[in-house]
């Protein structure tokens, strides 16, 4: 079925744009240490970036969840999703390690305000963070890029450097591109070759949160 380029172009715009756009709001509003109260709310909020995605694609674009990678897990899901944790949280940062060194320097912009949550909320953020990241940047935005660019590089160019430039507002630009852009590229790379959103989740999420198990409580 023919995608409304009207729906499609709310939803990538919300896919793209919305995670930063969030995080500029609630440095405004909030400041760079917000309540945990308003924390809990932003992240609230945060959710529902992706719950207005798939809404679209369900109600408006009338596809199935499938058309963004959401399909019932098989024994190869499990299996690509370690895979892909294996590569981000050993092999990507060894590989990257004469880049992180040489902006070492550059202060991680948002660890503050992360420890000064609990560490039950964090976990949280980890859990819900990895299932939205994939939803926007990866099912959503490399599939309907794909289609309105007729080219699947291109769009999956496009939502990789998004996804890395995303998280410059929080975590500051030098860390989103040592750090986030080069695993963002990983994770298209295995999303475009699998097409299996709930792998990417997986392993996503597994990487947030032995992240966040290892800050200090």
């Amino acid at each position: 079925m023919p995608l409304r380029a009207d729906h499609t172009i709310a939803a990538l715009a919300v896919a793209l744009g919305g995670p930063p756009a969030l995080v500029l709001l609630s440095k405004a509003w909030f400041g760079d240490a917000p309540s945990l109260g308003i924390a809990v709310a932003l992240q609230v909020v945060y959710c529902g970036l992706a719950a207005f995605v798939i809404w679209i694609v369900l109600t408006k674009e009338k596809l199935p969840l499938t058309s963004i990678g959401l399909r019932r897990p098989r024994w190869s899901t499990f299996v690509m999703a370690l895979a892909l944790w294996i590569v981000s949280l050993n092999l990507l940062p060894w590989a990257l390690r004469p880049l992180r060194d040489a902006v070492a320097a550059s202060p991680n912009e948002g660890l503050p305000s992360l420890l000064a949550l609990p560490q039950w909320f964090r976990l949280i953020l980890a859990i819900t963070g990895g299932i939205v990241e994939e939803v926007l940047y990866r099912g959503y935005a490399i599939e309907r890029l794909t289609t309105l660019t007729g080219r699947r590089w291109l769009g999956a160019m496009i939502a990789a450097a998004a996804f890395g430039l995303a998280h410059a507002p929080y975590w500051g630009l030098s860390y989103a591109l040592v750090a986030d852009l080069p695993f963002g590229i990983v994770a298209t790379l295995f999303y475009v070759w699998r097409r299996d959103l709930v792998a990417n989740i997986l392993a996503h999420d597994a990487g947030l949160i032995v992240g966040v198990l290892s800050l200090p409580h």
